[in-house]
């Protein structure tokens, strides 16, 4: 039995060899396979691992602030403090902090918006204070922000100038006989500007050559020699109040400080006066507002108006509407007034401008609907005018902005403290800080801190990009804007008592559980492991048992891009796509848990794919000697001595294909730049004889079982199964149906390369979008790539091969019945597409099973069946047909060397 063993493979050499060949190349792509799927997971899990930890691992809210967008999505929005004033008792902070395994607890008071108002004065041209007589100017300032899309007019002021004295703090004209003309006082110009409740009345800034501003000399900076105006700014400044040490611990705010000095929680307000004074409450203040707005500013010069008794409304009226030469123009930006703000902020003139004790203002969240397209648009709302309680809007009121579109509900904490009995809350910086220089975490597994920085909403279209000038949709003056300004100024938790004071303001205030939100940072977590996974996850649930709150895991998200559409507005606002960075939570054990599957599911396929190849190989080889096998069986040789003598010689050539394959897989993988030890090269050898033994023995059974007379007879079609046929089409279905078994190994062959490459190619896009659709995701499957489509396209290389083994052996079996087919006057062109079709045929019902499973297990990995799977599933479809139509061009080929004479005299 061994000589024969020997025998065949030294005297059908042709046969061996190419059975070798194919065993050599399933050995070597299992080899460097296995090592590029064992790559792709090292990677991934270090790149996982290396981005895991984000700046805290549980975010805690009060019950029902989670949204339902929130839930339905896996998402935390990156402006979860909005809407969110108080709800957590202090008792529920100190339960947290108590709870073992909490590292730091750091909570977040969201107060609300004061308004202070600072003005920024500005000279007219010198010919103003030089020249004589009567001078009139208009000043008209358009608020401009959005990239410079929304544009709000102001009602224009005016600066009277006068060589004449004026008396009265500028009410009135003194003229040269004594007499007095009412001017500055009786200046009644007004127009109604919605949405406030109160007429818009310009300002009149009357000033003499003599007396200066207003007759009293001097007004800022502004005097005789420098008359001028000025441009008023109310500033919302949004106050948040915070534990400072733990602050400090979770993200570094004392290492921001960049003047004065770090809050202290037992630094209490100050006071001054009687009662029914100010309290001086610290607080550290933010260097820059992150408002991109700007004020452009134009001065006109009118027509000197005319004698003293013409300076009534009614000629004033005339007079103002009456068309000028431009003198001045320039922009002021909220840099500059914030700047200016500061400046006041730390001194008595501060209390001069601010209207911040007259009121505080909350703001609601943004709400949204879904889409035609399934994506996210925001709701607008419309505020009442009652919640503007101030006077006048752009003087000593509310910004110009709050008549824009509004996507927030705002509701007003008026002060009504009548009886002066108790002290008015004002700040007070005792120092500024840099929100730039707050502790920077890693941006792919970023989740917003709160109050630093504001929401990036940055453009998601051309249009946009356009309409915003290329940048980011920043914040405005506006507090029902679509992206809220960061918090300008922070406190302790201990002078909240004297902010959300109910006998000084109105409203809900929330002095019993003031706290929006906690977040905590869980002690030994070290990276994505069961135990770091086991102590967040203890953490939480012992949080939400002791308070009820409601409690989320992000540790291990990672932004993920949203896209949410503003439809147009007021004042020029155009429709914006925006995208915004929405925390996608547990990104990280989606990715862990996808990759593992992912690496299983591909080391599976490559196992079988490599064991149909074996098996159709040895197939083709039992096939191929029939009727020696046959003969054998008639001269005495029992079926266990044909059953072995067949699976020693697949077991023979596959200890040279491990061989082989374990030497070549090292240089190879090299060369991949993956990384295979000796060790698993080594393996290939008792590997290639496994598989060789395990894919032959079905083959070598029926070898043995086949009836001795049935192998030496020649294959002949039964008569009763005879029937016409169509074309070329249907010769070559009945042809591959003719070899059931056979044209089965090649298309489940072929299935399973095309469901790697369906698989490979919907995860990948999965994860870009169903799996994670977040920037750690997207890095991942950056990552992979390369590795598991090596993989991938080895596995469809070798799923083509057995199809067009499957060809080769078809054409040998019936080359006497091709041989007649040709007799009877087929082309070479006819003979060609039979096979071609052939090929087409079962590459087409492997790659639709294929795609199908592949199909399958991409949305067992999503969670979810989104378009783009079912779109990946028809291009893996149709590129295993095509690749399968072009290698069946090859067995068509060997047509033409058919001996066409010698094999009708053998028939």
């Amino acid at each position: 039995m061994r000589r024969l063993t020997w025998s065949q493979l030294r005297f059908r050499r042709a046969r061996a060899l190419a059975l070798l060949a194919g065993m050599l190349v399933a050995v070597t792509a299992f080899t460097v396979l296995t090592a590029a799927s064992r790559t792709s997971q090292l990677r991934t899990i270090g790149a996982v691992t290396a981005h895991f930890r984000t700046a805290y691992d549980i975010l805690v809210r009060p019950r029902g602030s989670r949204t339902a967008l929130e839930s339905q999505t896996g998402t935390v929005q990156p402006n979860f403090l909005s809407g969110i004033y108080g709800g957590i008792t202090m008792a529920q902070y100190r339960e947290i902090q108590q709870i073992p395994g909490v590292q730091v607890a750091a909570p977040i008071a969201m107060v609300g918006y004061m308004m202070p108002s600072v003005p920024l004065t500005f000279a007219l041209p010198t010919a103003a204070a030089t020249g004589h007589g009567r001078q009139l100017y208009r000043v008209t300032t358009t608020w401009v922000s959005a990239g410079g899309s929304v544009r709000i007019p102001q009602a224009p002021s005016y600066v009277y100038i006068t060589s004449n004295p004026l008396v009265g703090h500028g009410a009135y004209e003194q003229l040269p006989d004594g007499s007095k003309v009412n001017v500055c006082d009786g200046y009644g110009l007004s127009t109604t500007y919605p949405p406030f409740s109160a007429a818009m009345q310009s300002s009149l800034w009357c000033s003499s050559r003599v007396t200066g501003m207003f007759g009293d000399g001097s007004w800022g900076a502004l005097n005789a020699r420098r008359p001028g105006f000025a441009i008023t700014w109310s500033f919302p400044m949004l106050v948040a109040a915070i534990d400072p040490a733990a602050e400090a611990k979770l993200d570094g705010l004392n290492r921001a400080v960049i003047s004065g000095h770090y809050l202290s929680e037992h630094e209490g307000p100050s006071f001054e006066g009687a009662p029914g004074g100010e309290s001086t409450f610290p607080v550290l203040a933010a260097d820059s507002s992150g408002v991109g707005e700007y004020a452009a500013v134009r001065v006109q010069r009118l027509p000197n108006p005319g004698r003293p008794p013409e300076l009534d409304p009614t000629g004033m009226q005339a007079d103002a509407a009456a068309a000028g030469g431009t003198v001045d123009e320039f922009k002021i930006t909220a840099g500059q007034a914030y700047q200016q703000l500061l400046s006041l902020l730390t001194g008595s003139g501060y209390r001069n401008y601010d209207n911040s004790s007259n009121a505080y203002w909350n703001v609601g969240p943004t709400t949204y609907r879904r889409g035609r397209g399934g994506g996210l648009v925001a709701v607008t709302v419309r505020n009442s005018k009652s919640i503007w309680s101030l006077s006048v809007p752009g003087l000593s009121g509310p910004p110009m902005d709050e008549a824009a579109t509004a996507y927030r509900v705002i509701r007003e904490h008026e002060n009504t403290n009548q009886s002066q009995v108790q002290a008015i809350p004002v700040p007070g910086a005792v120092g500024e800080f840099d929100p730039g220089k707050v502790r920077a975490f890693d941006p792919l597994s970023e989740v917003p801190l709160g109050p630093y920085r504001p929401t990036a909403a940055a453009p998601a279209n051309a249009a946009s990009r356009r309409a915003l000038g290329g940048h980011d949709l920043l914040p405005s003056l506006n507090l029902g804007g679509y992206v809220s300004q960061p918090v300008q100024l922070i406190t302790t938790l201990s002078d909240l008592p004297f902010i959300e004071n109910s006998a000084v303001f109105t409203g809900e205030l929330h002095a019993a559980d003031p706290i929006s939100v906690i977040r905590v940072r869980v002690a030994g977590v070290s990276g994505p492991n069961a135990l770091s996974l086991a102590r967040i996850k203890e953490v939480a649930q012992l949080i939400a048992v002791r308070t009820h709150l409601a409690v989320d895991i992000v540790t291990g998200s990672s932004p993920a891009p949203v896209t949410v559409n503003l439809p147009a507005g007021a004042f020029g606002q155009p429709s914006l796509l925006l995208t915004e960075g929405w925390v996608k939570k547990g990104v990280a054990v989606a990715i862990l848990s996808a990759v593992d599957k992912k690496s299983v599911v591909l080391f599976t396929l490559i196992l079988v794919v490599c064991a149909l190849f074996v098996a159709n190989s040895a197939t083709a080889a039992v096939r191929s000697r029939r009727q020696e096998l046959g003969v054998l069986a008639c001269l005495g040789w029992t079926r266990p001595r044909i059953y072995a003598t067949v699976l020693g010689e697949l077991a023979l050539l596959g200890l040279a294909a491990g061989v082989a394959g374990g030497a070549l897989s090292l240089p190879l993988a090299a060369a991949l730049q993956l990384r295979v030890l000796p060790g698993r090269a080594i393996l290939a050898v008792p590997a290639a004889v496994a598989l060789a033994v395990a894919a032959g023995s079905v083959p070598a059974w029926l070898a043995s079982r086949a009836d001795p007379v049935a192998a030496i007879r020649p294959p002949v079609l039964d008569v009763r199964r005879a029937r016409h046929l169509g074309g070329v089409t249907g010769l070559a279905v009945v042809n591959v149906l003719r070899t059931p078994g056979r044209s089965l190994v090649g298309a489940v062959s072929l299935a399973v390369g095309v469901a790697a490459l369906t698989m490979l190619t919907a995860v990948t896009l999965a994860f870009r979008g169903a799996i994670v659709g977040s920037l750690l995701g997207n890095v991942v499957a950056v990552q992979v790539r390369d590795a598991d489509y090596v993989a991938v396209t080895a596995t469809v290389a070798l799923g083509v091969l057995a199809v067009a083994d499957v060809l080769f052996l078809n054409i040998r079996e019936r080359a006497a019945e091709l041989a007649a087919i040709r007799a009877f006057g087929w082309p070479e062109s006819a003979l060609g597409r039979l096979v071609v079709t052939e090929g087409a045929v079962i590459g087409l019902a492997g790659s639709l099973a294929g795609a199908a499973a592949g199909l399958a297990a991409a949305a067992e990995f999503a969670g979810q069946f989104p378009a783009r799977l079912l779109v990946a599933a028809i291009a893996a479809a149709l590129a295993g047909v095509v690749i399968t139509v072009a290698a069946a061009l090859l067995p068509a080929q060997l047509l033409r060397r058919l001996p066409t004479a010698q094999l009708l005299a053998e028939e």
